[in-house]
């Protein structure tokens, strides 16, 4: 953000004036340094008043040179500015060259920040910003098909979206990202930048929120290394109920590479497919958390499946709180397709030993970690799996009473039983 408002007011910066010029690039000038030179083949003023046309500009700062094809501007005041629309826009010598085939900005607030005071993204304000053709070099070549943001200011609950968004960098196991679309609507993106500068929380108003990333693909050389239908962020904030969130992620498909390639060719797995779910909620008045779904399901692999509540959890609870909040039931789940299966017979096969012994061996290993009385229906249940009698564990925890966090640390238990104990756990199979 901050560069495109530094282009935009660079493309208007003032510099050697010439005869008769526009009274809109005069007061420019008189706004903005003189470190700036600005030469241009036609300056045209218009019947609006703070309004003027340039063709054929050429703006030189240090070693950082602008041109642009056509610079409209409309509305020019001391702290903004009405509309500005640029096309054919090139950035060249500086540390982002990059050319633009279009930039409109409507409705521009920006301050002068008081003495002594720094300008933060809540102070800037606009209405609404279009970009088209973004294609930047460099160390890390991004090309972007269109931007659009609506509604950006402290204060403003707006919108923006990207599309066609492709970059190309060393990233270790891919050499070229492309993302189709992000998204997202009913966020104070500029309170979001201040508090990250600031580092604090961020403010959140009541009502919907959302975030959208849509077609995501990983290559390299040419190969496809991992791709994403999409991922949904969708959040609620009431006055009057719970604040509800959710997250969806759906279509992701990973690909044999390093590093997890050898175990998926080792288990026989040509590709992982994946898709999650998570759904929670917050009673900020009764300080109750709930995490109703967190469910992964990977195909032909296994799906795993946890839920749990707890009270005593204020809203923007911080390390200080966190102790205080108490754990009142919890449940995790695994069901297995054929992972646990796939690695029985590999490793029995690298053992070259029958897989009724290695899974005899693990039973006996389990048993061993489980010892105890108050254990044997765990046994009985974690060896029904490993014997291949049962696809699924579910570990339930269910305190006797609630169970605050700061028992858990001040009071770490010896032994699993003691554990048990504490967290009322139960293992079953089925």
């Amino acid at each position: 953000m901050r560069k495109i408002l530094l282009l935009a007011l660079l493309s208007l910066a003032p510099g050697l004036a010439r005869a008769q010029e526009p009274a809109a690039v005069t007061q420019l000038r008189r706004m903005l340094g003189a470190d700036v030179t600005l030469t241009f083949d036609r300056a045209t003023a218009t019947d609006v008043a703070g309004s003027a046309v340039l063709n054929g500009a050429v703006l030189r700062r240090r070693e950082e040179t602008i041109r642009i094809t056509e610079a409209r501007l409309e509305g020019l005041r001391e702290d903004g500015i009405a509309r500005l629309s640029l096309r054919g826009v090139a950035l060249e010598g500086g540390e982002l060259p990059l050319t633009l085939d279009r930039l409109d900005l409507e409705g521009v607030t920006v301050p002068r920040p008081s003495a002594g005071k720094q300008l933060m993204p809540n102070d800037v304000r606009v209405d609404l910003l279009r970009l088209e053709g973004w294609r930047s070099a460099g160390e890390v070549p991004v090309n972007i098909g269109a931007i659009s943001i609506e509604r950006f200011g402290g204060g403003r609950s707006g919108q923006a979206s990207l599309t066609a968004i492709e970059v190309r960098a060393g990233m270790g196991i891919a050499d070229r990202l492309t993302i189709a679309r992000v998204a997202y609507s009913g966020l104070d993106a500029a309170d979001l930048l201040t508090a990250t500068i600031e580092q604090r929380a961020p403010r959140w108003e009541a009502g919907r929120q959302s975030l959208e990333i849509e077609g995501v693909a990983l290559n390299q050389g040419g190969e496809a290394v991992a791709r994403l239908s999409g991922l949904t962020l969708r959040g609620e904030i009431a006055a009057d109920r719970a604040h509800t969130g959710e997250i969806a992620l759906r279509g992701l498909e990973v690909m044999p590479a390093p590093p997890h390639a050898e175990w998926m060719e080792r288990l026989g797995y040509s590709t992982i497919a994946a898709e999650a779910r998570l759904r929670g909620a917050h009673d900020v008045q009764r300080q109750i958390l709930e995490l109703r779904e967190f469910d992964i399901e990977l195909r032909d692999v296994g799906e795993l499946h946890l839920d749990f509540r707890a009270d005593r959890v204020p809203e923007g609870m911080g390390v200080a709180t966190a102790p205080n909040a108490r754990l009142l039931g919890a449940r995790l789940r695994y069901a297995d397709l054929s992972l646990f299966r796939r690695w029985v017979a590999t490793q029995a096969a690298q053992e070259r030993i029958s897989e009724a012994a290695l899974r005899q061996r693990l039973v006996q290993q389990a048993a061993a970690a489980l010892p105890g009385q108050g254990l044997a229906d765990a046994r009985a249940g974690l060896a029904r799996f490993i014997r291949g009698e049962a696809t699924v564990l579910e570990l339930a925890a269910q305190p006797r009473a609630p169970l605050a966090f700061s028992m858990v640390t001040a009071k770490p238990q010896s032994s699993i039983e003691g554990w048990r104990n504490m967290f009322g756990l139960t293992l079953t199979a089925r």
